[in-house]
């Protein structure tokens, strides 16, 4: 049996499209990560000015205070990608949390690619 989930959870990795360290490499993962949890790590996904923005904090305050927050936020039961344009350091990723359409503008921090910002 556990043979069979740790080959499942292997098969998966490729659609995931995350590096080796688990963090996702397109943005179009990094934004349905985002959407698709309420647990403190997707703050990672996020720039440090959106979220001493979104937080009225600084520094690592604000991470902390982002972690808090969105544990409050029930996790969705579904998340779809809609739609996504992604040029060499940007990209405005359309995704639907729950039937309510969200859209997502990212940009790319050196190999990564954090949210800088959000709307519905």
């Amino acid at each position: 049996m556990r043979r069979a989930v740790v080959a499942l959870l292997l098969a998966a990795l490729p659609l995931t499209g995350c590096g080796s360290d688990g963090y996702p490499e397109k943005p179009q993962a990094v934004a349905k990560a985002y959407m698709a949890t309420n647990a403190g790590s997707k703050c990672r996904f996020l720039t440090q000015g959106l979220m001493e923005s979104l937080t009225g904090r600084q520094g690592a305050g604000a991470r902390t205070t982002c972690e808090h927050n969105v544990a409050r936020v029930p996790r969705p039961a579904k998340v779809m990608l809609r739609d996504a344009e992604v040029d060499e350091h940007d990209a405005e990723v359309e995704v639907l949390r729950d039937g309510v359409e969200a859209k997502l503008s990212l940009v790319r921090k050196g190999d990564r690619w954090k949210i800088a910002g959000f709307s519905e």
